[in-house]
C-alpha cells in the first residue's frame, strides 16, 4: 500500500505565510528580515524535515508499542473530554520538554539550533535542531501510559506544532485577553530575546499558564526591546555548523579538560557549565544573557544572492518531493538524497559566507540536483485503497460464500477494471462471514506516474476512487 508523508505538502503553505508576512512588513517600513538570514532559518528546518522523515514512524511506533503494552486507563478517541484532557497533557509535556532542554547542555544541544537566529520572523518558525525529535518523544511517553490513544496524540501534537508557528513574528503586537494564558507573538519574543531580563523565559507552547505555575513567565517589557540570538553567536550560514555548534563545543571542552570527572559531568551540568580550566572570558554563560551586539552578515554581490536564491528555490522543490515520496524509496534513494540536500545547503551557504573555494563541486552537484528531481517528478508507483461492503450471502448465483476466503476467481474480476474512463484497477475480494450477513472486503490496486499525481490521489483523486470503486462493486453483485 501506498504511503506518503504529507508533512511535505505543507512546505508550500509555509512558504506562502512567510512572504505575506514580508510584504507586510515592508509595506509598513519595517525591514526585518535578511536574505541570507532567511536562507540560513530555512536551510535548517529542511534539516529537521529530512531527520523527522526518517525518525517519525521509530518514535511513533515507540509511543503506539507503550499504549497497547502498558496503558493504565482506557480512553476513547470519539469522546471530547479525552481530546480536552489530552489537549493540556500535550502542552504540560511539551513544557517540560522545553524547560529541560534549555536548563542542561546535552539538551541545549538539541534545541539550540532555533534560536540563533539573529532576526525574528516567520522563517524562524522553521529553524529548528535536526535532533530535537530524537530526544523530545520521550516526554511525551507519559502519556501513552496513561491511555493517550495514539490518533488523539498525533493530531494533539500536530496541532502544538502549528500553532507555534504564527507567534514568530513582531507583525503582530500584543493581544488583549490572550496575554497571559495562551502563547502570544509577544510572550514567544521574550523567549528568543538574549536580553539578560528575558534569558530562559516563557516555555509554554500553546498555553503560559504552565510559565505561570512554574515561576518561569516574563511578560515583554517596552523599556527593553528584544534583541535575538544566543549569547554566544553562531557566526555562519552553515545548517551542519549550526545543528552541531553547542555539542562540538562540549566535546573539545570534555576532551581537553584535565579532570576526567569534569569530562563526563560536563554534559549534564546546566548550560554553560564549563569546567574551570577551559572557561573562556570571551564566551558567556547561557544564564546571563547579553546586551545588543552587531549581527553576522557577510557582503556578498546581487550575481551570488540570485544564484543562491535559485539554487535554493531548486533545493526546496526537492526536499518537498524527496520528503513527500520517503516512504517510497529504497535505502540508497533515501541515502543519496540526504547527502544531495546536505551538500546543497552547504553549497548555499558557503556562497552566502562570500567562500568560493568549494565551487568546483556544482560541477557535479548541480546535475546530479537535476537528475534526482527528474526521478522523483516521475516516479511510478502502485498503490492501493481497501474498503468494506455489507452485502447478503445470496446476492449473485456466482458467489457461493460459507468462510472467509479470498476470491480471486470470480467471472468479474478476472479483468482489470477501468474507473473513471483512464485507470486501470484489479479488483481483490475477501468475504468476512457474519450469520446471513457479511461483508466483502475488496482491495483496488492502481498505479500512478508522477508527482502531481501523487500529490492529487491524496488530496482528492484518492476519495474519488474509492466511490467509483465502491459502485461499481455494488454494479456487478
Amino acid at each position: 500500500m501506498a504511503e506518503y508523508n504529507v508533512t511535505a505538502l505543507a512546505i508550500p503553505l509555509f512558504l506562502f505565510f512567510m512572504l505575506m508576512e514580508y510584504a507586510y512588513l515592508r509595506m509598513s517600513g519595517r525591514d526585518l528580515h535578511r536574505f541570507s538570514d532567511n536562507i540560513a532559518s530555512l536551510s535548517m528546518g529542511i534539516c529537521l524535515l529530512v531527520s523527522d522523515a526518517l525518525l517519525k514512524t521509530f518514535t511513533f511506533s515507540v509511543f503506539i508499542w507503550a499504549w497497547s503494552s502498558y496503558r493504565m486507563f482506557d480512553f476513547g478517541s470519539t469522546s471530547w473530554a479525552t481530546w480536552v484532557l489530552f489537549f493540556f497533557g500535550v502542552d504540560f509535556c511539551y513544557y517540560w520538554f522545553h524547560r529541560i532542554a534549555h536548563t542542561y547542555n546535552f539538551l541545549w544541544g538539541a534545541h539550540v539550533g532555533h534560536h540563533q537566529s539573529e532576526e525574528y520572523n516567520l522563517t524562524t518558525a522553521l529553524r529548528q535542531s535536526a535532533f530535537q525529535y530524537a530526544f523530545s518523544w520521550v516526554f511525551y511517553l507519559p502519556l501513552a501510559f496513561l491511555g493517550c490513544p495514539p490518533e488523539v496524540f498525533l493530531v494533539q501534537f500536530m496541532l502544538l506544532k502549528a500553532y507555534q508557528f504564527w507567534l514568530h513574528t513582531q507583525a503582530i503586537d500584543r493581544i488583549p485577553l490572550m496575554e497571559g494564558v495562551f502563547s502570544t507573538p509577544s510572550s514567544h519574543r521574550v523567549h528568543h530575546a538574549k536580553n539578560p531580563i528575558y534569558i530562559d523565559k516563557n516555555f509554554g507552547g500553546t498555553l503560559v499558564i504552565w510559565d505561570r505555575m512554574f515561576g518561569s513567565w516574563q511578560p515583554e517589557v517596552a523599556e527593553h526591546p528584544c534583541h535575538y540570538g544566543t549569547t554566544t553567536p553562531l557566526k555562519t550560514w552553515n545548517p551542519v555548523k549550526a545543528n552541531l555548534q553547542h555539542w562540538s563545543m562540549l566535546f573539545r571542552d570534555s576532551l581537553h579538560t584535565r579532570s576526567w570527572w569534569d569530562k563526563v559531568r560536563l554534559w549534564f551540568k546546566p548550560t554553560g557549565w564549563r569546567p574551570e580550566d577551559r572557561r573562556r572570558n570571551t564566551s558567556k554563560l547561557q544564564k546571563t544573557g547579553v546586551t545588543n551586539r552587531p549581527k553576522f552578515d557577510p557582503v556578498i554581490s546581487p550575481l551570488t544572492k540570485l544564484y543562491c536564491g535559485i539554487s535554493f528555490a531548486l533545493l526546496v522543490l526537492l526536499v518537498t518531493m524527496f520528503i513527500f515520496l520517503s516512504p517510497q524509496l529504497s535505502a540508497r534513494e533515501l541515502a543519496f538524497g540526504v547527502v544531495l540536500i546536505l551538500a546543497g545547503l552547504v553549497m548555499i551557504s558557503q556562497f552566502l559566507e562570500g567562500k568560493y573555494q568549494l565551487r568546483f563541486v556544482e560541477v557535479a552537484r548541480v546535475p546530479a540536483l537535476l537528475w534526482f528531481l527528474t526521478v522523483l517528478w516521475t516516479l511510478p508507483i502502485s498503490t492501493q485503497v481497501s474498503q468494506r461492503m455489507d452485502v447478503a450471502k445470496g446476492v449473485s448465483p456466482e458467489i457461493k460464500l460459507s468462510e472467509e476466503t479470498t476470491l480471486s476467481a470470480l467471472p468479474w474480476l478476472e479483468k482489470p477494471v477501468v474507473l473513471d474512463g483512464s485507470t486501470p484497477a484489479v479488483q481483490q475480494v475477501t468475504w468476512h462471514p457474519d450469520g446471513e450477513q457479511g461483508q466483502l472486503e475488496y482491495t483496488l490496486r492502481y498505479e500512478l506516474s508522477s508527482f502531481p499525481e501523487h500529490v492529487a490521489n491524496i488530496i482528492s483523486a484518492r476519495n474519488a476512487l474509492e466511490e467509483s470503486s465502491r459502485v461499481w462493486l455494488q454494479e456487478q453483485l
